[in-house]
């Protein structure tokens, strides 16, 4: 878990290379001091065009409608596809699903997971008939709920994490059962679904925003959906489910400030309800407030006007997320059973051998790609669908990379985020397991990271924005391509024996 402490650490021992320190600052400051400009001649202009209130807002309304249709057409295809994958796939997710089916279902029925705390009868029915690949033969038949009959760890040892996405849950599932007759294990799955189908929708309102075609932003947010962790958070109950969401609006933090506008009412509700959900959340955020901090520094030298605009911001997203953690941990600290024991320490972490920088070294390419700790359910993992994971994580490295060589002024300060971030993001976990337990991750999963991936996506689009009409068409050929590729995978076609 990154705790505020942690958070504080890794802005400190966290640099980037001289280099793409030097590159990254100028072109924040450069490209802030242009758009701002520019913004304000637009609100001028908008202002000369005169009209009431009502008129302005029928002009926006007229202007947007058809990027909220837009939007609104790529979130149900997602939500379709998913439906679809979650109809096909019982099986119950390695990744934690079931510690997170349990809070769910106590929350429910009103209350609170503590740790120590043993998994109910109904996570216990529910896993013994959904059954896990990983933990097959330790499971008993189906409908059993004697403990003395499951082989595996029984303690919920995710109690520890905030309710926030578990409540959201709760509710969502509570409604369909009041509306469906469909389980409560698929109801929770179809809430997460609805996280992913939105998040896929902002990430076309922010190529929107960044003045992408609609062509071009719709497929660059559809070719999201190569990615293994898209489908697969979006068909299990994962509390990862709203990375797309929290992506997308870190870049609305770092794309106002870069315009001039404050954006830190943004970063402080995006911090505390990232912060609600679980720290690892808060990956991207951090990462932009840290270099809203640099720009805010190199305007001071500069003698730049409103430097400190960028710190207001900076304060806000670290008050969110620093006041939830402290408040949920000290919470978490004052129900903690005394001669607690965490029963999981060591089967994803060791203890150090040599110095932590000697064991950290190996593991700063984990994230790249975004690929690495998916999973998927083998009535849907597929040759072709492997085929795409691995083009997903090839695209997703190189995307960034790309972008510094080719980019320039504030759009180039986003490749240079999205290319070092992947890096920052295993320091970030690195560190702070170090804090905590004084152990270290020989591997960090790529999920980490996710929240990184809207920032890359825009990268693409950026990187795409020249292409004539002849060059969208081959995009949305290469993208056609993905969806029937994603659709024959969720199908089970080609499925690996």
């Amino acid at each position: 878990m990154v705790t505020a402490s942690s958070i504080a650490s890794t802005f400190g021992q966290v640099g980037m290379t001289r280099t793409a320190a030097g590159s990254a600052a100028n072109a924040a400051t450069d490209a802030a001091t242009d758009v701002a400009g520019r913004s304000a001649a637009s609100r001028r202009g908008r202002r000369a065009a005169g009209g009431g209130g009502g008129s302005r807002a029928g002009a926006v309304w007229r202007r947007r409608w058809p990027d909220v249709g837009v939007a609104a057409a790529i979130a149900a295809f997602a939500f379709a596809i998913a439906a679809l994958q979650i109809w096909r796939v019982d099986e119950i997710s390695p990744i934690d699903e079931a510690t997170h089916i349990d809070y769910v279902w106590r929350i429910m029925h009103g209350e609170l997971p503590h740790r120590g705390d043993t998994y109910t009868s109904f996570t216990l029915e529910e896993w013994s008939c959904r059954k896990q690949a990983s933990v097959y033969n330790k499971l008993p038949e189906c409908g059993v709920t004697d403990r003395s009959q499951f082989k595996v760890i029984l303690e919920n040892y995710n109690a520890w994490q905030p309710p926030g996405l578990f409540a959201v849950v709760a509710v969502m599932t509570r409604m369909g059962m009041a509306v469906s007759s469909l389980d409560p294990v698929t109801l929770m799955r179809l809430s997460c679904a609805v996280f992913i189908a939105v998040g896929l929708g902002m990430v076309y309102a922010l190529m929107r925003m960044w003045s992408l075609p609609r062509g071009l932003a719709a497929a660059v947010a559809l070719l999201l959906l190569a990615n293994p962790f898209t489908l697969m958070m979006a068909t299990t109950v994962s509390t990862d489910a709203p990375f797309l969401v929290f992506g997308v609006l870190s870049a609305i933090v770092l794309t106002r400030e870069l315009s001039g506008r404050s954006a830190a009412l943004l970063a402080l509700v995006t911090g505390a309800c990232a912060g609600l959900v679980k720290t690892i959340a808060l990956a991207s955020l951090v990462i932009v407030l840290g270099v809203l901090g640099v720009i805010a520094v190199v305007r001071l030298v500069r003698g730049s006007g409103r430097w400190w605009q960028p710190l207001l911001t900076v304060a806000a997203g670290a008050s969110g997320a620093g006041l939830v953690t402290l408040v949920w941990g000290r919470y978490v600290t004052a129900h903690t059973p005394s001669g607690w024991r965490n029963l999981v320490l060591g089967q994803n972490n060791t203890e150090y051998v040599g110095s932590p920088l000697d064991e950290w070294l190996p593991t700063l390419t984990d994230v790249f790609g975004y690929t690495a700790g998916s999973w998927e359910g083998s009535p849907v993992m597929t040759y072709h669908g492997q085929l795409l994971t691995s083009l997903a994580g090839l695209a997703l490295t190189v995307v960034p990379f790309c972008g510094l060589i080719a980019l320039r002024g504030r759009e180039r300060l986003l490749a240079g985020i999205a290319a070092v971030g992947p890096v920052l993001v295993v320091l970030i976990v690195q560190i702070q397991a170090w804090v905590r337990e004084e152990v270290y991750f020989p591997t960090v999963s790529a999920r980490y990271g996710v929240t990184l991936i809207p920032l890359t996506a825009l990268v693409l689009g950026l990187l795409l924005k020249p292409l004539g009409r002849r060059g969208q068409a081959v995009i949305w050929g290469v993208c056609a391509v993905v969806v029937v590729l994603v659709v024959a995978d969720v199908m089970g076609i080609g499925r690996v024996a």
